[in-house]
């Protein structure tokens, strides 16, 4: 059975066993193979010699660029060569070699994703139950669960793997993610966060005998700061708010409401408001980057926001004075740790309710509208090209004759 995908490989200084992998793939049905040499040393080179004599396409960076810009360059040669013919792109690695039955599990949802009209990224989830997972895969895994799942809400078994099966109409999506080196695959799936993911259970792989580990030092705090860049992001507009509502209440307290009876209370509320109108744009623009066409979205968004403010105000007081009244001790220290929970339960909230996207296809239907048009194009100028070659044989043809 021929299956209808290319497989994307990056390798660097990949282990003498990767040459071999390559004829499994071909025997199982995957024909098209692209294999990305990221500036390996010269050494290396008989490997990607035999990984070409198996029938795959080698791609070579004359330097080390990490695995994001291997994925890129493979991406765009798709694009360029296979958009629009197949059901997409699955990405393996060249030093864990993924078994061929895993693959063509990944290459069979894949397909079904293409027919449903989904369009989901499907993510091979390795098992973790293994004797052979490692400590650093274990503890790097528990912890990207939790982030994953903390701040974006989304359950994701093994969002590390490196095993992807990216929808053809999703390729586009995929090379427009800002990122580089290992940090670009971790951003590439947070893009998929209002799309979709698809799990599929994979086995664990160890690395293959002679591998180099080609992971820097900074590529793990660059995958974790990728995931939680937006928490801080989040973190600043809200400090920057408190900063307005400071400078904004001394303005009413000292200029405006100067000598009135509530001149506090005045204060306090008209600073509140702009100070919390401040946050909901950049919280909007800049935070979750929500966009809303429709007047009536924006009235939405902003009311609920608003609303939210106001009721984290009320609990914040609410709790306090509770636990002030029942464990007694300073109200300061309880209203820290009450304004902490709530700030974490209010970022939750704006993430997945107020700065969501009305209709979860909504922006998914007009991304696919455009790379359907994009499609469509591509075919109708393969389709030309074809007609003007066969014309041209025709026409050689018969001035022969």
């Amino acid at each position: 059975m021929a299956y209808r995908c290319v497989i994307v490989i990056p390798a660097y200084n990949p282990p003498a066993s990767f040459a071999g992998y390559i004829p499994e793939l071909k025997k199982a049905g995957f024909q098209d193979i692209i294999v990305v040499n990221d500036g390996s040393r010269t050494d290396k080179l008989p490997v990607f010699y035999k990984v070409e004599r198996a029938g795959a396409l080698v791609l070579t960076h004359e330097e080390n660029k990490g695995i994001g810009a291997s994925l890129r360059t493979a991406m765009t040669y798709y694009q360029e060569h296979f958009s629009g013919q197949t059901d997409g792109i699955i990405t393996l690695n060249s030093d864990r070699l993924t078994s061929v039955a895993d693959v063509q599990k990944m290459a069979e949802s894949l397909h079904n994703e293409q027919e449903m009209g989904s369009y989901a990224i499907v993510v091979g989830s390795r098992d973790f139950g293994s004797h052979l997972v490692t400590d650093y895969d274990y503890r790097m895994n528990v912890l990207m669960k939790l982030i994953y799942h903390m701040l974006m809400g989304v359950r994701l078994a093994d969002p590390m793997s490196g095993i992807f099966g990216i929808p053809d109409l999703r390729v586009q999506h995929c090379l427009d993610v800002p990122s580089e080196r290992y940090s670009y695959e971790t951003a590439m799936l947070m893009s998929f966060e209002k799309i979709g993911f698809l799990q599929v259970p994979v086995h664990y792989v160890s690395f293959e005998k002679g591998y180099e580990k080609a992971r820097r030092p900074g590529d793990t705090f660059g995958i974790i700061l990728t995931v939680v860049r937006k928490f801080i992001l989040y973190s600043i507009t809200s400090l920057m708010a408190s900063i307005v509502d400071i400078i904004m209440f001394g303005i009413f307290t000292g200029v405006t409401f100067r000598g009135q009876m509530f001149a506090i209370l005045y204060a306090t509320v008209c600073a509140r408001l702009i100070s919390a109108s401040v946050n909901y744009l950049l919280t909007k623009h800049f935070v979750f980057h929500f966009k809303s066409d429709k007047a009536q979205q924006s009235a939405k968004s902003a009311g609920e926001f608003m609303a939210l403010s106001a009721v984290q105000c009320l609990l914040s007081a609410l709790i306090v004075s509770v636990l002030k009244g029942v464990l007694g001790g300073s109200a300061v220290g309880f209203k820290v740790i009450t304004d902490v929970v709530l700030f974490f339960l209010s970022y939750k909230i704006q993430h997945k309710y107020i700065f969501k996207d009305d209709k979860k296809n909504e922006g998914k239907d007009e991304e696919l509208l455009k790379a359907e048009q994009e499609k469509a194009q591509r075919l109708e100028a393969v389709r030309q090209k074809k007609e003007t070659e066969k014309e041209m044989q025709q026409h050689q043809t018969q001035h022969e004759g």
